[in-house]
């Protein structure tokens, strides 16, 4: 198997109508990244000479997702899979090989069944080799036509299927290798003689074998592999098989998933032994979890860095970083850019954004810190808000060591609390606040003897 002589076309240019989306099909998120990514991972893998990429529909925001990391060719008119590989003709007028043609909706297919039909291919000297599998119901898919030797004669899609016809159980993956010079000319004398109006790639097969040209298959036992993803249930269905793969992973390599129905990690998520994941947790992107860590139930985790001992009760935490042994939750909204350190707690209703949160330091109930910097030791009271916009400008806070902040205050930045330092119960502080002072920041309270009495009378009760 020679991979410095194949080139590899990907088919995404088609806007799948039967997702009743606006967005691209291979541009849906499966289990956490686009179906497309999955496709092209693979192709990484391959190290082929070539790699093309059909686009079509919104074209540009599959260009805005891969980048140049791929040639393009554009489909400016989806008038059938025929069609859209003819377009590639141009750039692919000086290679020499063989094309392996796959489906950007693909998300299963793997290297190794890959390498198989390249190498199954060149060894027999085929002018096409194509993928194929048996499904209980094949609903959607071409039929592969036999006849009674087993010999292949061609491909039927569904739409031109005939009722006897239909009762076929072998269908076609959509995955072909072809001899570059054969697959151009046999694409030239493709017509649209069908049901759909479309210039279909599986036509080839018919007229190469009409031509006493040589056509190989491999059926691939694992029909899951090449199934395509038609609709948002085929969606739905391929994520959950993602998530599952995942989860039972992390359970082999010392996780506790309490609840794998309703638990959803993604790929690339680290978490270390001996810690418990809880129903109704989502952890995305590159989240790490250490060891002895207790996540959820309703959590969710985004880019996250979590260290050792850490527990994380209903709470949304992104892009922040949560050091040993500290408390998050529950309903606490880390946001990005936030360094919970070395047993601190943030508790009910506390939002922190762009904060450092000090060792040992705690901030309990309904909290908002905002580009606020925390030292050791420091008690947030119930109520404190960091007022941190001024309607132009982002100002920071900053909290020394051993400070005590009274409940309901109101610290309006730029401002920095001292050392040891205290506020009063509903101050609202707009100066900085010297080591070991305490700062009271309220009108004094004035009782009005007789209020009510001279109230009533005034209403005339």
């Amino acid at each position: 198997m020679i991979m410095s002589d194949t080139a590899v076309i990907i088919m995404a240019a088609g806007k799948g109508r039967r997702m009743k989306s606006n967005l691209p099909k291979v541009l849906h998120n499966l289990a956490g990244k686009p179906i497309l990514n999955y496709v092209l991972d693979t192709v990484d893998r391959l190290e082929a000479k070539r790699k093309i990429l059909i686009v079509g529909y919104k074209s540009y925001k599959i260009r805005e997702l891969i980048g140049d990391k791929i040639e393009y060719v554009e489909q400016k008119e989806q008038l059938g899979t025929a069609h859209a590989v003819l377009q590639t003709e141009k750039l692919l007028s000086a290679f020499k090989g063989d094309v392996l043609i796959l489906s950007g909706d693909v998300p299963f297919l793997t290297v190794k069944t890959l390498k198989k039909l390249l190498k199954y291919h060149q060894a027999n000297n085929f002018c096409c080799t194509l993928l194929s599998t048996v499904l209980k119901t094949p609903k959607s898919y071409g039929r592969i036509i036999r006849d009674k030797k087993g010999e292949i004669k061609g491909i039927i899609e569904e739409a031109d299927l005939s009722l006897e016809k239909k009762k076929i159980t072998e269908i076609n993956s959509g995955i072909y290798c072809f001899k570059k010079e054969k697959l151009f000319q046999v694409l030239e004398k493709i017509t649209t003689d069908n049901k759909q109006g479309e210039y279909y790639l599986t036509d080839t097969v018919k007229i190469l074998l009409g031509e006493g040209l040589t056509v190989g298959n491999i059926i691939v036992k694992d029909y899951s592999e090449i199934l395509g993803i038609n609709n948002r249930l085929d969606l739905a269905n391929a994520s959950q098989k993602v998530y599952q793969k995942t989860l039972q992973d992390l359970m082999l390599q010392g996780v506790t998933i309490v609840d794998p129905n309703n638990t959803f990690i993604e790929q690339g998520v680290k978490i270390g032994q001996d810690s418990i994941i809880y129903p109704f947790t989502i952890i995305e992107k590159d989240t790490k979890i250490k060891s002895s860590c207790l996540i959820g139930p309703y959590s969710h985790l985004i880019d996250a860095d979590i260290r050792k001992g850490v527990r994380v009760w209903a709470s949304i935490i992104e892009s922040s970083t949560v050091k040993e042994g500290a408390n998050i939750g529950p309903y606490a909204h880390l946001r990005p850019e936030t360094v919970v350190e070395k047993g601190a707690k943030i508790g009910n209703f506390v939002e922190l954004k762009k904060t450092i949160m000090g060792e040992g330091s705690k901030a309990s109930h309904l909290t908002y810190l905002g580009d606020t910097t925390i030292g050791k030791r420091v008690n947030i009271g119930a109520g404190t808000i960091t007022c941190n916009y001024d309607g132009e400008k982002k100002h920071k806070t900053v909290i020394e060591d051993g400070v005590f902040i009274g409940s309901n205050n109101s610290l309006v930045a730029p401002v920095k609390l001292g050392k040891d330092s205290y506020t009063g119960a509903g101050s609202t502080i707009t100066e900085d606040v010297p080591a070991g002072n305490l700062a009271i920041a309220r009108s004094r309270q004035k009782n009005i003897s007789g209020w009510q009495k001279k109230k009533k009378e005034k209403e005339g009760k």
